[in-house]
């Protein structure tokens, strides 16, 4: 199985993604941890450059990501895409990096949030700068505030979880990556889920779904 997850950040992407790889055996390649990774390893003024536009939602140009991302896929046959694509280019740049490499996209799916439930879930994140664990002020608070349940460190909001930046990137997926949702829409191997509620629910609804589109496929 190869497999693009879509939506806006906050939607649960990460959360699900980590659900579908364990249940389906599949690779989680994560974009935007990649280039966190690059841009924690290297000082080169390419770096720096990234990690401002990472800082700011803005998007990285194409050719950085999709020479990163070739790189990557080279060696998988069976993978989700988180973060990738994010826009009509990247989802044809995409396709073509696939039937390169003989490994056509199966199936895309969307998870969908209202805007307001984006903000208040982003911007609520606290992360330790020491073992870079996660928390929410409302739904994962730490018992002592702003402090580290595990090492005792003092947590902070990630510099690209402000409110301005969450609307700069809800305001750069609505006109940029729907259009994505679209195009695999049109493809005929779209499953669309809603992301509000508890989210074993949610990652149950999603796998029956993921299965009947697939089964519905070789069929």
């Amino acid at each position: 199985m190869r497999m693009v997850i879509l939506g806006p950040s906050g939607a649960g992407k990460g959360t699900q993604a980590q659900v579908l790889t364990e249940h389906f055996g599949v690779k989680h390649i994560s974009t935007g941890d990649i280039l966190r990774e690059e841009v924690k390893r290297s000082e080169s003024a390419l770096c720096r450059a990234v990690k401002r536009m990472m800082d700011r939602g803005d998007l990285i140009p194409d050719e950085l990501i999709l020479s990163v991302l070739e790189g990557v896929l080279t060696d998988e046959e069976n993978f989700m895409l988180d973060g990738f694509p994010r826009t009509y280019a990247q989802a044809h740049a995409l396709d073509a990096i696939c039937e390169r490499l003989d490994t056509p996209i199966t199936v895309a799916v969307s998870i969908e949030c209202p805007d307001d439930e984006i903000i208040r879930r982003i911007t609520g994140r606290l992360v330790c700068g020491k073992c870079a664990s996660m928390y929410h002020e409302l739904f994962l608070p730490p018992k002592v505030q702003n402090t580290c349940d595990k090492c005792g460190n003092a947590l902070s909001q990630r510099p690209d979880d402000t409110a301005i930046t969450v609307k700069n990137r809800l305001k750069i997926f609505h006109s940029l990556t729907e259009p994505v949702i679209d195009f695999y829409d049109r493809k005929g191997i779209l499953v669309r889920i809603n992301g509000l509620g508890d989210a074993k629910e949610i990652s149950k609804n999603l796998i029956k779904a993921l299965e009947e589109k697939i089964n519905g496929h070789n069929n």
